[in-house]
């Protein structure tokens, strides 16, 4: 019996250095869905890797929310729910993993994700191992670390500008980073405000975004940051679906964290 635990504990630790492994590198992979038997070679190259032209997502959209009651019956705080959330002027999404894991029970990404993602991602011997978990989310998301062996997202609704960061800058991020928006730091905020270094990327529904672990991310709407736009039209926060993929020590690194 000692014996077993002892080769249980030497495989944990093994699999817990291959996944504190990571690129800090500022560059990304680009592929069409057409493309999609390449998704896990590039995947395991460790660095973001943009889908193009996925399938489309019909779930989830401000449309979505308006007509099926169920969204209703989800409070975002004690006396309002998310269609009455949606239409005040609030920006910064308001709720956690827990809400947003919440949300996409009921909003289909699940169906759709096991027909065209998830077998892209789960090889057959490793369903056991990796598992998908999934987040909806409407609006400006802050500053946060990805745990995920593999982190999807897409907007279904609007475009997002999101922001992503490799872990090497995270010694030169404010003490208190989560939820912060890398676009609005100052001096005031870290003294190395000269060394966090990030990529902006423009996502549109169609387009997903594959982030590995101990990477940072955050997003905003598109929308804000294009003058064409008239200042007095009220604009829809963008809707967004996150798949991550979990396995055993990532799903515990994540559980452990703050950003749950």
């Amino acid at each position: 019996m000692l014996d077993i635990l002892i080769i249980i504990l030497v495989v944990f630790i093994i699999l817990t250095f291959f996944y504190k492994q990571s690129i800090c590198e500022f560059r990304l992979n680009q592929i069409e869905w057409h493309q999609k038997e390449n998704i896990q070679e590039l995947l395991h190259e460790k660095i973001p890797l943009v889908v193009r032209t996925i399938p489309s997502a019909a779930f989830w959209t401000h449309a979505d929310v308006a007509l099926r009651s169920c969204f209703s019956s989800i409070s975002i705080f004690k006396e309002m729910n998310i269609s009455e959330w949606l239409a005040t002027n609030e920006t910064i999404c308001p709720w956690k993993h827990s809400q947003a894991e919440l949300i996409a029970s009921i909003s289909g990404i699940a169906i759709w994700a096991a027909k065209w993602i998830n077998p892209l991602i789960i090889h057959p011997l490793l369903k056991f191992w990796i598992f998908p978990k999934y987040y909806c989310w409407a609006g400006n998301i802050g500053l946060r670390k990805t745990y995920a062996t593999f982190t999807c997202i897409f907007p279904v609704d609007g475009e997002i500008m999101v922001t992503i960061m490799p872990e090497i800058v995270e010694s030169s991020l404010p003490t208190d980073w989560a939820g912060c928006f890398p676009s609005q730091l100052t001096i005031k905020d870290t003294p190395f405000i000269a060394d966090i270094k990030y990529i902006d990327i423009i996502l549109r529904p169609g387009n997903c975004l594959f982030l590995p672990p101990h990477w940072f991310v955050a997003w905003t709407n598109a929308s804000e940051n294009d003058s064409k736009v008239p200042m007095k039209v009220p604009m829809k926060v963008p809707m967004v679906c996150q798949i991550s993929y979990y396995s055993p020590i990532s799903y515990l690194a994540f559980i452990s964290s703050k950003n749950t």
